[in-house]
């Protein structure tokens, strides 16, 4: 694939993926990152809070209601899984992580059904310092609750 193929993916929208928000799952990554903050643990103090009750860490949207076949954990959606695989098609074969910005607007609960729908909104090929292209792409995610309500939006951009 040419470097034109690849920005070809500019503006290809994934399928919307639909996840569930469970108190002991949001609790688990709580667990799982040393975070204690009783906002997720102890539901009399967030009861008495501005959030009224339990609310979910940072970053922490549930777990898929339905997994897609050949989805890889790291990317539960169909967008993620055919950026990876174009991106090795043409010549890009690893993957690392370059950060997340996340925007929030509301207070995930547990409970809530949220809808995480992306788009690939960046695609660049650059000239490594030691010889060698690298692909920088950006996909730009909008997480909606069961009421329709923006929760957060968030930028993911990856090295290829």
């Amino acid at each position: 694939m040419t470097s034109e193929g690849l920005k070809g993916l500019i503006g290809k929208k994934g399928k919307p993926a639909v996840h569930k928000v469970e108190l002991s799952g949001l609790r688990k990554i709580a667990d799982a990152v040393g975070n204690r903050d009783p906002l997720y643990w102890d539901d009399e103090y967030a009861a008495n809070t501005r959030y009224g009750g339990v609310i979910a860490p940072p970053d922490h949207f549930g777990w898929p209601v339905k997994w897609g076949p050949n989805l890889p954990f790291m990317s539960s959606s169909d967008l993620g899984a055919e950026l990876f695989m174009t991106a090795a098609q043409a010549g890009y074969v690893r993957a690392i992580n370059a950060g997340m910005e996340s925007e929030y607007f509301l207070p995930v609960r547990p409970g809530d059904t949220l809808v995480i729908s992306g788009e690939i909104v960046g695609m660049e090929e650059k000239e490594g310092k030691k010889g060698g292209k690298m692909l920088f792409s950006t996909i730009e995610q909008t997480v909606v609750n069961q009421n329709g309500d923006i929760v957060a939006k968030q930028r993911i951009m990856t090295i290829h």
